[in-house]
């Protein structure tokens, strides 16, 4: 169970903060529910407190955690799949997870590859979704804008 107060990460939305937990008649039937306010854009959803989708969200990582997250780049890249069908239902199954050392991994992965090939369209907008989704929860781990949060990504994972 989680508080009004604390900061969560979702797969589907990224990370945010539980603003509010309320009863609400949907269908005749009262339920509770987690108000949360993701960082991605402002998105707020109401998500069942007694469903399994609560299931879904997790605690944020603690700030000294990201240490071990930026020094991804310094271990070795993994080979990805050569059919971009196999490295994308990769990339899905990562995504669906939402577990930012994966992320981080990915994100150091996918720019060793672009550093041997040019990446598509497609394989550009997954990383920057990879980056978007890490750097909204580095983002509510410091306090610290979006913006910032993909700053100290590009800062210690891809340069």
């Amino acid at each position: 169970m989680f508080n009004i107060g604390d900061k969560i990460y979702h797969p589907k939305f990224g990370a945010g903060t539980i603003v509010n937990i309320e009863e609400r008649e949907i269908l005749k039937e009262i339920k509770r529910y987690y108000m949360i306010k993701f960082v991605i854009e402002g998105i707020e959803i109401m998500l069942p407190v007694d469903d399994n989708s609560y299931k879904k969200i997790r605690r944020v990582i603690e700030k000294e955690e990201l240490e071990t997250i930026f020094n991804k780049r310094s271990g070795s890249p993994k080979s990805l799949p050569p059919k971009w069908i196999d490295r994308l239902k990769l990339y899905e199954s990562i995504l669906s997870k939402g577990d930012p050392y994966e992320m981080a991994d990915i994100i150091r992965d996918i720019n060793f590859l672009s550093q041997k090939k040019q990446l598509s369209k497609s394989e550009e907008k997954v990383l920057e979704n990879f980056i978007l989704f890490l750097s909204s929860e580095i983002s509510i781990v410091l306090n610290v804008s979006i913006d910032e949060g993909k700053q100290k990504i590009i800062n210690n994972l891809l340069s």
